[in-house]
């Protein structure tokens, strides 16, 4: 008899400084890069990262290191010119900047970072060339500004992903279960919070093993490919 689904109780976890997210080969060069703005070529910093690999953690842990604001995209729209321009008097996060329908929006946190010489982060899964909002004023302040896009995972963070995933659904993850699943998964960021929310749903109160994890798994891929 197939395992009955659960919906797994999930509770939000606080936002991750960099002295408690784990870092490794994997993102060590781009933490210290983007953790240095006094030594940014400009006053932007590019950002990029496919979803799920951790650009919006980064984004949020520099925005706390630096004091900084954090703002979505979405929520630009929203401000006025005085609200727009009063964000740039400190360093600032945008995240999501891809998703940026309204290029003015874009060149005036630009022209007032500079003007104001604080800083600015711009979060984004999709590099620059793809954004939506493209002038040739706004490519050309974009080209100087330094892009750091993350690479896959490598073990030992896609290791720490995986555990803190299996926390977040309060699912024990024993350490075969932990070896035999970055085997099946690869060093792939995509799949890890969907796995453990699909193990949390179906284990009930069985403990988590390698046989009870394949079956599970196995039986979720055969239901989606039916």
């Amino acid at each position: 008899m197939a395992p009955s689904r659960q919906i797994p109780i999930k509770f939000p976890e606080s936002e991750l400084g960099f002295e408690d997210m784990e870092i490794t080969a994997a993102n060590r060069a781009i933490c210290a890069a983007i953790r240095k703005p006094e030594r940014w070529p400009y006053h932007a910093f590019c950002l990029v990262g496919t979803k799920g690999s951790g650009v919006t953690t980064l984004a949020k842990a520099w925005a706390s290191e630096r004091k900084a604001r954090y703002i979505p995209s979405t929520a630009l729209a929203k401000l006025d010119l005085p609200d727009i321009e009063s964000l740039t008097e400190t360093d600032l996060v945008v995240d999501d900047v891809d998703a940026l329908v309204d290029v003015e929006t874009l060149l005036l946190l630009l022209s007032g970072i500079k003007r104001h010489e604080t800083h600015i982060l711009l979060a984004a899964h999709s590099v620059p060339e793809l954004w939506r909002v493209q002038t040739p004023d706004l490519r050309s302040r974009l080209k100087a500004a330094p892009l750091a896009e993350l690479p896959a995972p490598d073990e030992d963070l896609m290791r720490a992903r995986l555990r803190r995933a299996f926390a977040r659904s309060f699912l024990d993850l024993p350490k075969s279960v932990e070896d035999y699943l970055v085997t099946r998964l690869g060093l792939d960021y995509s799949q890890i919070e969907e796995t453990a929310e699909i193990l949390a749903g179906a284990t009930g109160d069985r403990p988590l093993t390698i046989p009870l994890t394949r079956e599970i798994l196995d039986e979720e891929k055969g239901r989606g490919d039916g």
